[in-house]
């Protein structure tokens, strides 16, 4: 009887592990979204889908997003202002710097900073409760500029609205620095600056490690 009790209880506990263990490999991946600059801003968020979801961020605000335990080609950037307009936020996408991620892909994360169209606001991706590393580690790139209208020289040209920032002109051909790629390579040297500029600058972690995407890491 005793025995029959004790395999029963044992069986019990290894329930109770595996659905533990499974919890942790399927936890869904959370991204805080934080503005720390001193004026209000949109962060804007997609992925494969093509749907815009956007959010107006006050000075110290912050937004939770949560991206499930598969989010491939998720895309995290911003404007200044608080329009919060998804039309806005699509224009501003070739316009701004992106904090890039592809999470759950063979149970791993991986995710990088894209000054490869052009620069905007200062960013910063940094992994929360990191895990395990997987290929280049747990990071934390960063990218802050702090003049984009004296930064932004020939050939690179300023924006305009809604992004107010500066188009990185050969990023998005080049598959080699330009003058024009190393000008953003030179002030941001963790961020891609060109199309295959990718060596040391992709980051990754185990899924089910959450993030933070802070806008003016600095301030």
């Amino acid at each position: 009887m005793k025995n029959s009790v004790r395999i029963m209880a044992l069986a019990l506990l290894m329930s109770v592990v595996c659905w533990f263990a499974i919890g942790l490999v399927d936890a869904d991946t959370q991204i805080n979204i934080v503005n720390q600059c001193s004026q209000t801003i949109s962060a804007c968020q997609t992925d494969q889908s093509g749907q815009i979801t956007s959010y107006a961020l006050g000075s110290g605000a912050n937004q939770l997003i949560d991206v499930g335990t598969s989010w491939p080609g998720g895309l995290i950037w911003g404007y200044p202002g608080g329009s919060a307009d998804p039309t806005d936020c699509n224009t501003a996408k070739p316009q701004a710097d992106l904090a890039e991620f592809t999470i759950g892909a063979n149970n791993k994360d991986s995710y990088d900073l894209s000054n490869v169209n052009a620069y905007n606001l200062p960013l910063q991706i940094a992994p929360t409760s990191p895990v395990t590393s997987s290929g280049t580690t747990c990071g934390s790139p960063s990218c802050t500029i702090n003049n984009v209208n004296s930064f932004c020289q020939s050939p690179n040209t300023l924006t305009g609205a809604p992004g107010d920032g500066c188009y990185n002109v050969d990023g998005p051909p080049s598959t080699s620095p330009t003058n024009g790629t190393e000008q953003f390579d030179n002030a941001c040297p963790e961020a891609i600056s060109y199309s295959t500029d990718t060596t040391g600058k992709v980051y990754g972690c185990q899924t089910g490690t959450n993030y933070e995407v802070v806008f003016c890491p600095s301030s």
